[in-house]
């Protein structure tokens, strides 16, 4: 297995926070090699997102029709407190 990481679960790196300092914590390599997992693994998802809408006529309407949707809920919610 040598050269090969072993991803690190979000129950291991919350023990590492509870065992180091704030310094050594974001200095982690886990850490480093988790957000950058992350953003390679969301990376996918938007750019499979972002073929749909701009490939797609119809796509681009229902995902705006969507988040319009629910902005004006998120507004509405705000505006009465709720």
């Amino acid at each position: 297995m040598s050269g090969t990481r072993v991803p690190t679960s979000a129950a291991d790196l919350v023990n590492q926070a509870k065992v180091n300092s704030k310094k050594q914590f974001m200095e982690s390599q886990d850490f480093q090699a988790a957000v950058t997992e992350a953003v390679v693994d969301n990376q996918e998802a938007h750019n499979t997102m972002a073929d749909y809408f701009f490939s797609d006529g119809p796509g681009i309407s229902g995902v705006i029709m969507a988040l319009a949707d629910a902005f004006y809920e998120a507004a509405i919610d705000q505006r009465t407190g709720v």
